[in-house]
């Protein structure tokens, strides 16, 4: 049982974050050593940020850190829009980009648990558009003429399939090859150009990258995803998750849409990113025609710390279960094995239902522990949770060129700032 002391300290932490006012600093650091942290380096990681605010290599940032549910690093760097000169805020909203599948597969979780969705189904049980999808298989005659034909794969795509990218779709940014390239003909990947039954007309032209099942490529699959959601819920896509996920993980400031007041909030990359054509392609500050369950919504670093802090709770926050822990473990186990493919996050990981799964202690490049998840966004936030630390680590940036980067910097920082246990006691 927490002593009174304790549970007064831990009431004026929450209090701060959920007011989200300038950081109560003696609050802060009694939570950190009792969490275990040293808070000197987590003092270091506001430093880094703000010196590559100083050097341009960033224009702003949000960190968060938390552990054990309590939030023991929450700060806001640099500029929201630098151009203009507007701070960055704890509250900035920001295109979070394939952050979004991680929204839309809870939501799919949730249908699932209710048997509304059926993961081993095929993806044309909900999607008929899709029946009849072939692969493209080379073949190479007597004399070497190298002809293309369209046969049907060893078995139709399944949702299960769709959730650990196996399901033979692609991206069209991906390094060019005659596929991908129809994709960025088509626009199959953009979220301003048509419809969703008019994508997945277009879809339903093209061939598969691979037999399902076979091979793994990082894709459009949680787009698809999302677009069943809508066939069972039959509501639109971002009403659907409002129910589903946002509400009920009172994720306010996620939407689909930056408009209005909200605009004053929104975070943007330096006019010379190099990638800026990822905002272009993304460009949540207006309504989309279609809703993209992969890419294509907006939130606030706050937002998504309820939304990690659920699942590193097993499925529950604040007294509201949206998933069941079992569901939660098994969701967020290794689904792919030794399988490999385009955009595997490389050794020591596999994939889950819906992000990388840390199946080795050695591998990459950053420390962590094994069943740890990360992912992020193209447009440059980035993310981890570790259910065995009990610990979340946020940092939303618009950054793209620099986001693998970040995501490695920060986890060393973090984890690094970690203390035996017998250091927290008084």
């Amino acid at each position: 049982m927490r002593s009174p002391t304790k549970i007064v300290a831990l009431a004026l932490l929450t209090l701060c974050f959920a007011q989200a006012v300038e950081p109560c600093a003696q609050e802060q650091t009694a939570t950190a050593q009792r969490a275990a942290i040293d808070t000197q380096k987590l003092t270091a990681i506001v430093d880094w940020l703000k010196a590559d605010v100083e050097k341009g290599r960033i224009p702003g940032a949000v960190v968060l850190i938390a552990r054990d549910g309590q939030v023991l690093l929450h700060e806001a760097v640099g500029w929201a829009d630098k151009d203009k000169k507007v701070p960055m805020r704890r509250d900035s909203i920001h295109p979070i980009a394939s952050s979004t599948k991680l929204i839309t597969t809870v939501a799919a979780l949730r249908l699932f648990e209710a048997n509304g969705l059926q993961v081993m189904a095929p993806i044309a049980t909900y999607l008929p558009e899709l029946k009849d999808l072939k692969v493209a298989v080379e073949r190479r005659d007597a004399a070497g003429n190298v002809t293309t034909e369209l046969v049907a794969p060893t078995r139709q795509p399944t949702v299960h399939d769709l959730m650990t990218h196996r399901a033979g779709f692609t991206y069209f940014f991906f390094p060019p090859n005659p596929l991908r390239d129809r994709y960025r003909e088509l626009g199959i990947d953009r979220i301003d150009n048509m419809t969703a039954d008019e994508m997945l007309a277009k879809l339903a032209t093209l061939p598969l990258a691979f037999s399902p099942g076979t091979s793994f490529e990082y894709s459009i699959a949680t787009d698809l995803l999302g677009h069943i959601i809508e066939r069972i819920t039959k509501k639109p896509l971002d009403l659907a998750l409002k129910e589903l996920v946002l509400d009920p993980l009172n994720m306010k400031d996620t939407s689909f849409a930056v408009q209005g007041a909200a605009l004053e909030r929104f975070a943007r990359p330096l006019s010379n990113d190099p990638d800026m054509w990822v905002f272009e392609w993304l460009n949540v500050t207006k309504p989309p025609k279609r809703f993209s369950g992969g890419a294509g919504m907006a939130s606030t670093v706050t937002d998504y710390f309820r939304l990690l802090q659920m699942l590193v709770n097993g499925g529950s926050l604040n007294g509201i279960r949206l998933l069941s822990p079992i569901t939660v473990r098994w969701a967020l186990a290794d689904q792919i094995g030794a399988t490999r493919g385009v955009a595997h996050p490389g050794d020591g990981y596999s994939w889950n239902l819906v992000n990388p799964v840390r199946v080795a202690e050695g591998g990459p490049a950053f420390p962590g522990s094994i069943g740890d998840v990360f992912w992020g966004g193209i447009t440059g936030p980035r993310y981890f949770f570790d259910r065995n630390e009990r610990l979340v680590g946020i940092v939303f940036v618009e950054g793209p060129s620099i986001r693998a980067a970040y995501h490695a910097e920060l986890r060393a920082m973090v984890y690094g700032a970690i203390l035996p246990l017998e250091s927290a006691k008084p």
